[in-house]
């Protein structure tokens, strides 16, 4: 059964049986879908096709149905060409999320999809990433998307993460990796902040040795280069971000 929890943007309907609903935003992307039908590129994560996707000056090209942009559509393709998602009963936990991934995950009847974060109306759930409300041991799979360089308490949300994932479950977490090594905020004078953080809400940029703050929060790590799987014309026709290596992370 459906019901309205708020009339603040966005509206949601509640679904007890799965993620919410947002009537506005559906019926928007009918509209776009019909301005933009086609068959030049193609959306991962919905499974549609278009005429183009749209201009963001901030994301850079955005799905005209789920507003998908270049990371979502290179994870909706990673899922479902390499791994069982949603060919088995599984559970779901996607942190922060985006409409677009939450829509990709309503196709797949068998996931058991949760979404929470600290404030986001889109969020399930509202909470700390970095005490989860959450048992232990209790996700298939959990999906961390570009979140890690908001937190000021990094390896404690790693750590949270870990603890809910199942012995046998996998992670993607992921941080935007573009400067040499690892810098904080505070280490960084205001000009600085602004030319290579580029977001007032980022705490910092990650470097390469990444990988190495997931091994030291208890995780084996696996970085699969997805992207660069693709010529050139897969790469325009589905919208992937070929620099957006994936870190799969299992409980070491």
């Amino acid at each position: 059964m459906f019901k309205i929890r708020s009339l603040k943007r966005p509206i949601r309907l509640d679904n007890d049986e799965g993620p919410p609903r947002f009537i506005f935003k559906e019926a928007l992307a009918k509209v776009r879908c019909v301005i933009y039908r086609g068959d030049e590129v193609e959306c991962p994560c919905c499974g549609r096709t278009f005429s183009l996707f749209l201009y963001s000056p901030y994301m850079a090209t955005l799905c005209p149905n789920c507003l998908s942009i270049e990371r979502y559509r290179l994870l909706c393709r990673y899922l479902d060409d390499e791994t069982d998602f949603g060919k088995r009963e599984m559970r779901v936990l996607d942190i922060a999320p985006m409409w677009s991934f939450q829509e990709f995950c309503r196709r797949h009847p068998k996931v058991d999809y949760l979404s929470i974060d600290i404030a986001s109306p889109l969020a399930m759930r509202h909470m700390d990433i970095r005490a989860l409300d959450l048992p232990d041991e209790h996700f298939d799979c959990v999906i961390c998307y570009h979140v890690l360089e908001h937190i000021d308490e990094e390896m404690k949300a790693l750590s949270e993460l870990r603890r809910v994932l199942k012995p046998d479950g996998w992670a993607i977490i992921q941080v935007p990796i573009h400067v040499p090594r690892t810098i904080e905020r505070d280490e960084l004078t205001e000009a600085q902040a602004a030319r290579i953080l580029k977001f007032p809400d980022h705490l910092r940029a990650y470097g390469p040795e990444y990988i190495e703050l997931l091994r030291a929060a208890g995780f084996a790590v696996e970085v699969v280069r997805f992207g660069r799987e693709f010529d050139e014309s897969e790469l325009k026709r589905f919208g992937l971000d070929v620099t957006e290596d994936l870190y799969i992370s299992r409980r070491g």
